[in-house]
């Protein structure tokens, strides 16, 4: 039990290393997406956000939702913004409901749609506003969809289509939400970068279990 506890704490730090990695490759595609119709600093905010996220997981101590509540503050801290705050609380959200496990599809199910919760609420944006929430749903939907002996590794990869297919979704969308639904017209054609970048995050963790699990 102890080791398995200390794997997933490793499991999230890991996790949040890749997502730094990715997000910083992605940085500018990131800002150019909201710039269409927003200031552009999605992919900066991100950035930010997720190195300080990083460093307050390697620093702190206990479960890995123990982590997760640490690096979620963190990114609300330093990402700023609507972002940060949204990113932020969903990360927290999901650490808090997690707990010390077990970490297994049901819990991480549960955790997720405790954080889409929170996300819907603080941004009052729903499915169709061109928003994360457009890749996050279809993504815990898919996952809840999954019989529970599910493993989770087998399960996350089977539900990230949903989300890839959520963001491709958002091109046809207006945006409804936020800064970019002043110039929501302008948006149109667009994926979302919330959107993109929540997908790229669930991408992060299939990537860290694909180290130790290949198919």
């Amino acid at each position: 039990m102890e080791n398995a506890a200390k794997g997933a704490e490793s499991v999230v730090r890991r996790w949040l290393a890749y997502a730094l990695e990715s997000m910083v490759v992605h940085e500018q595609e990131l800002g150019r997406l909201d710039a269409v119709a927003g200031d552009g600093d999605h992919g900066a905010t991100m950035v930010r956000g997720l190195r300080a996220a990083h460093t307050a997981a390697k620093e702190a101590n206990g479960s890995a939702g123990d982590l997760l509540v640490a690096a979620g503050a963190a990114f609300a801290d330093a990402g700023g913004g609507a972002s940060g705050a949204l990113l932020g609380a969903l990360i927290t959200t999901v650490g808090r409901a997690l707990s010390d496990g077990p970490y297994n599809l049901t819990t991480t199910t549960t955790a997720l749609q405790a954080g889409l919760a929170t996300v819907t609420r603080l941004g009052k944006a729903q499915p169709g506003d061109k928003t994360l929430i457009d890749a996050l749903q279809p993504f815990v939907d898919a996952l809840a969809g999954q019989p529970a002996d599910t493993p989770l590794i087998v399960a996350w990869r089977t539900a990230l289509p949903a989300a890839e297919a959520g963001v491709a979704a958002t091109q046809t969308m207006v945006a409804k939400r936020g800064r970019a639904a002043k110039l929501g017209e302008r948006s149109f054609g667009h994926p979302d970068p919330g959107a993109v970048s929540l997908t790229y995050l669930l991408q992060a963790m299939s990537t860290v279990w694909d180290e130790n699990h290949p198919s």
